[in-house]
């Protein structure tokens, strides 16, 4: 997270102001009230209007058109109002951000990744390509794409080009499978916030079998010649991931059931308790390290926040707008089936993401219309299908941060990621995803019926 090139004192003011986003987020979801929730808000602003200083130029350009549209509409229909409730909705990314830093910050400071290296300069190249995705996949799914920064420097020790290649192309499809269901990506906690009635659990175990599926594809296509055995002995060293992944997931959906938290307030709550927790047992010195990465990321963040303003802004007032409200309903399953529909959106957003535009945005559009009316479609599905076509979208578009991330920390031109067999494997997916989904809708809509 982060891309803009920063003044030390620049740097220093946005990582303080948002660490005070998001402990006046904290303080309001421990029933602070309205004092700590203005305050909030306030620094949220001065952070969006820094971050809009450091910004990269397609982001800067990104947010003067979502924010414009969204004015202009909402002055269009006189209620202007609908702007602060979408700023209201972004407010819980000032904490939802911060505590994916703070993690990321930890797992770099731990001992397990080191153990989690060792013996990869052994392995075979299809072992070295199983590795890098399943690594990318199950350390992404904590980590993010900071993951890569973390597989590459080992896996990719005295390789060509053309193995460099192949290894980057492998960690952004690990990548992209765990976008896809994982609570800790932006896309998922994004998506959920937009349908509330949509149980985290359900959207995740939806997404999850999306996920799978596109590991698996990934692996036939792009590494055949890789035996279960071959792969399980490369696997095995992935084993220290599985105890801390086990209990940050598990306590992230124990919030949400137990709590009624949403994904977004159970991240915030809960990543910061158990990096303190086991921050205390390392000592001070890796305390005071993983604090100060943390802090320095925290000045760095920029792009992912203005889009998630800029989006909840337009998904605020699309929501809102007269001809929208009205089609929400008028509409029936017996008029319109969810399935064509679900299949609409993902295409859409899918061919939008190729050209560029972030997948935020037209979530931003679809899921809150298709969520206020009914349309035949299963909530919780409803999330994993929009979450699955941002993963998608990622695992191919060389304007995705995944692709990005991948050539960079793999040292290959992004553009050599864009190849025939990647659009290929994106539409194979996208079939199957679709087929996927279009069964599960059908099964939950019948279970709900019923």
């Amino acid at each position: 997270m982060g891309h803009a090139q920063l003044s030390p004192v620049l740097a220093r003011v946005s990582a303080w102001l948002l660490l005070l986003v998001w402990l006046a987020e904290l303080a309001a979801l421990a029933g602070a009230g309205a004092v700590a929730s203005s305050l909030a808000a306030a620094g949220l602003a001065l952070f969006v209007a820094f971050a809009l200083l450091r910004a990269s130029r397609h982001i800067q350009l990104l947010f003067a058109l979502i924010a414009g549209a969204a004015t202009l509409m909402a002055l269009w229909i006189g209620r202007p109002g609908l702007l602060l409730t979408g700023f209201e909705r972004a407010q819980i990314f000032g904490a939802f951000f911060p505590a994916v830093l703070l993690l990321r910050a930890t797992a770099e400071v731990s001992p397990r990744l080191a153990q989690m290296q060792e013996g990869v300069g052994a392995l075979s190249l299809a072992q070295s390509r199983g590795w890098t995705m399943y690594g990318a996949h199950g350390l992404g799914a904590v980590l993010n794409v900071g993951a890569m920064a973390v597989l590459a420097p080992v896996v990719m020790r005295g390789a060509d080009e053309t193995r460099r290649l192949q290894l980057a192309q492998s960690a952004a499809h690990g990548i992209a499978a765990a976008i896809m269901w994982s609570p800790f990506f932006v896309a998922l906690a994004f998506t959920s916030q937009l349908v509330p009635q949509a149980p985290l659990w359900q959207s995740m175990l939806i997404g999850l079998g999306a996920g799978l599926m596109g590991l698996a594809l990934s692996h036939r296509m792009f590494m055949p010649e890789l035996p279960l055995l071959a792969l399980l002995q490369a696997l095995g060293h992935l084993r220290p991931l599985l105890l801390p992944m086990g209990v940050m997931i598990g306590c992230v959906l124990a919030c949400t059931v137990l709590w009624h938290m949403s994904g977004l307030q159970a991240v915030a709550v809960v990543l910061p308790l158990l990096c303190a927790l086991y921050l205390a047992g390392r000592g001070a010195p890796a305390a005071r390290s993983a604090w100060r990465r943390a802090f320095d990321s925290f000045g760095r963040l920029a792009d992912e926040l203005l889009i998630v303003v800029g989006a909840m802004l337009l998904g605020a007032v699309v929501a809102a707008l007269p001809p929208v409200v009205a089609l929400a309903g008028s509409m029936s399953p017996s008029a319109l089936t969810g399935v064509p529909l679900v299949v609409t959106m993902v295409v859409v957003l899918v061919a939008l993401g190729q050209l560029g535009l972030h997948p935020m945005v037209g979530v931003s559009i679809f899921v809150p219309v298709f969520a206020s009316g009914a349309f035949g479609i299963s909530p919780p599905l409803l999330v994993a299908a929009a979450v699955f076509s941002w993963g998608l979208s990622a695992s191919v578009a060389i304007w995705t941060l995944p692709v990005a991330v991948a050539a960079t920390s793999f040292n290959v031109p992004v553009a050599r990621l864009y190849t025939r067999r990647a659009l290929i494997f994106m539409l194979v997916l996208g079939v199957l995803g679709l087929t996927y989904f279009a069964l599960v809708n059908t099964w939950l809509v019948v279970r709900t019926v019923g």
